[in-house]
């Protein structure tokens, strides 16, 4: 079975629910597929929410229950000073990753590097030295984060996410249903061993 991961570096949900899904499609022997795609985009074209210019008692709840999260996962999670960064050379450099079969060893160390690092997803270089790490090549996840092509991918990905459903990210998409949000994962979980 092909499992769906929808995500955008973006998103410090996307960054949780990337600790926990390649070890979770491997549990229940599924195949699975990281499919980036623009979140900003996405919620401009459904007209989705932002949880961020939500009211001011949600958004304290929500930034709260982030970092309930975090805890909950042993991991960091904190905005970049200059948040939100641009988004889509990290795009293009996670679909470069997905081509070569080892996004499962680069986006969640992107996102790491992002969200708990600080580190400025816009950097090429940045791309470069964990593109290494994950057995890639340094220049052309470089390159991948300058390319037309991988833009134009990533915008495809984008519409074919809304044409699925896709209002948000993280979201797993089994082929037979969506389960949006890191705190689905369980659900997810669940799901999967009764299939089974």
């Amino acid at each position: 079975m092909m499992l769906t991961f929808w995500f955008d570096v973006h998103s410090p949900w996307c960054f949780l629910a990337s600790t926990r899904i390649q070890d979770l499609a491997t549990k229940h022997a599924c195949r699975l597929n990281w499919r980036p795609l623009h979140l900003p985009r996405l919620i401009e074209a459904i007209d989705g929410r932002r949880s961020l210019e939500e009211n001011a008692a949600f958004v304290a709840w929500y930034k709260t229950d982030l970092q309930d999260w975090a805890k909950r996962y042993g991991v960091t999670v904190k905005y970049h000073p200059k948040y939100p960064l641009r988004n889509s050379r990290a795009l293009r450099a996670c679909l470069y990753a997905a081509d070569e079969g080892l996004a499962h060893q680069f986006v969640p160390r992107l996102l790491k590097a992002s969200w708990s690092e600080e580190a400025d997803i816009t950097d090429l270089e940045l791309f470069a030295q964990l593109a290494e790490e994950a057995g890639l090549d340094a220049g052309h996840a470089r390159a991948a984060g300058l390319s037309e092509i991988m833009k134009a991918r990533v915008e495809a990905n984008t519409v074919e996410a809304i044409g699925r459903g896709v209002f948000g990210v993280p979201t797993i998409d089994t082929g037979e249903k969506l389960y949006f949000g890191n705190d689905r994962l369980d659900l997810l979980d669940h799901h999967l061993a009764t299939r089974a």
